[in-house]
């Protein structure tokens, strides 16, 4: 039972957590190499299990100029390639719903990333990725359609350069990783209050949990 409460609940708190502009930016620039300050530059959509998030480019133009989705998963799931098509071409259609695409002028796209965040206890390489053209029966050389969704591992003991540049990611994982110790020898109430307890002591996530300590604990063990 612990074990299916602490999945969901990985799920809701990292939505809770970069939900908030100013965290998002640095795990956008963490993930990107950047250095962008104006956390109102970036626009956020959370949908039911990721977050969809868009730079502006430097004009201000009509359409952002980039598209990231970012999810965090506690188990492998061979189909979040389809499922980010999927994502992607909803936006695509918002975006373009007042334009004329049967007009000869081309319309301007953001380019799509997408990045699965992977903290489940199956073992993984640090980094990967899926590819949606593995799962066509007839393989073609050159896919006609294909969706890249980058895989990182990010259990601690991965991603140490992710973690150096981005503490709200650290931070979030520090904390899923002692629920998880803590879980083990105890019920979960009790490893949830033990683990918000001295994260706050140890300055992990202490301002997020000071604000939100109830609603932490009850989404963990409700």
């Amino acid at each position: 039972m612990n074990g299916n409460v602490a999945k969901d609940y990985k799920d809701r708190l990292f939505r809770m957590i970069f939900n908030d502009r100013e965290k998002l930016l640095k795990l956008y620039n963490a993930m990107n190499g950047s250095d962008y300050e104006d956390a109102s530059e970036l626009q956020v959509v959370t949908l039911e299990n990721a977050i969809y998030l868009s730079m502006k480019n430097d004009v201000a133009y009509v359409l952002h100029d980039e598209l990231f989705l970012y999810e965090q998963q506690s188990t492998k799931n061979a189909n979040m390639p389809l499922r980010c098509l999927f994502y992607a071409s909803d936006t695509y259609s918002v975006l373009v719903k007042d334009k004329n695409i049967y007009g000869t002028k081309m319309l301007p796209l953001p380019s799509p990333t997408f990045v699965v965040f992977y903290n489940g206890k199956q073992k993984m390489d640090e980094e990967g990725e899926l590819r949606l053209s593995d799962t066509f029966v007839k393989k073609q050389e050159n896919p006609n359609l294909e969706v890249i969704v980058k895989v990182k591992n990010i259990n601690m003991g991965n991603s140490q350069e992710l973690f150096e540049k981005c503490r709200p990611m650290r931070d979030y994982m520090i904390f899923v990783g002692k629920v998880r110790k803590y879980s083990k020898e105890k019920p979960l109430e009790e490893a949830v209050e033990q683990t918000i307890r001295e994260c706050m002591e140890e300055d992990v996530m202490a301002d997020f949990l000071e604000k939100n300590r109830a609603e932490v604990m009850k989404m963990c063990i409700y």
